[in-house]
């Protein structure tokens, strides 16, 4: 019971779903979805009337056609070509009757109100055709409002006889009062009658419509997919960049390391130039009778250990060149009797050329 409840849910509210997405969509684009235009017949007075429709489009006068003339080319045209032919009835064909039901029978509406007709009506259900809407539902109470609809066959033959002998089949019959919503859903021929709208190139536009689906889907896909398209390039070029860098990163470590070991190299060609400079100096003014045993070069300072027979002439020739400033003893001169010269230990400051301001 459950399953079977849950179905016709569904069913109610697709078909609820389908009226309101249809009464939203353009005129020209229902035309193609059904093959054609709905065309309405207004019946009173034992006359039947095209409504709402010019043919020709001219201005319909009280929006109906004085009649239908089946010998006319244009409306035979009109009603064969119909995507559906609804019977429109005068408020005197039909009678409208406001029936409550317990809300168990929504399933089989239906049936329950065929066996309830008689006693609803003056009416048997063979009597007339008819139809319903649900108008409301009491939960609490579980009791359903329903709208019955009906109209006696007797009143309906001649029209539907006319119709028969110019094959014009009708696809519903409904009160012809639009500006009652609920009457719009409203289709008193019995379903097994009912004939279904002419398929026709349905098919073909259905098709037409599934194309028309996909293309609006890809016109919405397509910028998405160029963007993402688009970002991916962005990655890699972004990817390449990075790798460009990390590589630039690379060489510029390897520069910078040269560079240190190039300056390291520097700095040893320098010390050693200055240091055999140092030399060349002391060489040319220390006296051939004074012999050096040690000699050091420490933070622009010199050093010099030796002999010499005239060890306090040394300081004044050492101090007379332009590399060495503030020349001195740093230990007192002492005698060797072995060989009757003088132990001495000078310092002198270092003045090479662009280290300072001489």
């Amino acid at each position: 019971m459950a399953v079977s409840t849950i179905s016709y849910q569904l069913r109610v509210f697709f078909t609820w779903w389908g009226e309101e997405l249809s009464s939203l969509l353009p005129e020209f684009l229902l035309t193609l979805f059904r093959n054609g235009k709905p065309v309405k017949l207004y019946y009173a007075e034992e006359t039947l009337r095209l409504v709402n429709h010019g043919v020709t489009g001219e201005e319909v006068h009280n929006n109906f056609l004085d009649g239908i003339d089946f010998e006319d080319t244009d409306q035979k045209r009109v009603l064969t070509g119909a995507s559906e032919v609804r019977l429109c009835l005068e408020k005197k064909k039909y009678l409208i009757k406001k029936v409550t039901l317990p809300i168990e029978t929504e399933e089989n509406l239906r049936e329950v109100l065929s066996f309830e007709m008689d006693r609803q009506t003056p009416f048997t259900a063979n009597q007339v055709y008819y139809d319903y809407v649900v108008s409301g539902r009491d939960k609490k109470a579980r009791t359903l409002e329903v709208t019955l609809v009906l109209a006696p066959i007797e009143r309906l033959t001649y029209a539907l006889d006319v119709l028969q002998e110019n094959q014009i089949v009708i696809n519903a019959i409904s009160p012809c009062e639009e500006h009652i919503g609920i009457f719009n859903r409203v289709n008193l021929l019995p379903p097994e009658k009912r004939q279904k709208p002419k398929k026709g190139f349905r098919y073909i536009n259905y098709f037409l419509l599934l194309i028309l689906f996909l293309l609006l889907l890809a016109n919405l896909a397509l910028p998405i997919w160029q963007k993402s398209t688009y970002a991916k390039k962005l990655e890699m070029e972004v990817d390449e960049f990075k790798q460009k860098s990390a590589e630039a990163v690379a060489l510029r470590k390897k520069v910078d390391q040269a560079k240190l070991e190039n300056k390291f190299l520097e700095e040893k060609k320098r010390d050693t130039f200055q240091i055999l400079q140092i030399l060349n100096e002391l060489t040319m003014v220390v006296p051939d009778d004074t012999w050096v045993s040690n000699f050091e070069v420490r933070d622009k300072e010199v050093h010099l250990h030796g002999q010499s027979v005239a060890s306090a002439s040394l300081i004044s020739l050492i101090d007379a060149s332009q590399l060495f400033n503030n020349v001195s003893f740093r230990s007192p001169v002492t005698q060797n009797r072995k060989n009757n010269t003088e132990r001495f230990h000078i310092s002198a400051e270092l003045d090479l050329p662009g280290e300072s301001g001489k």
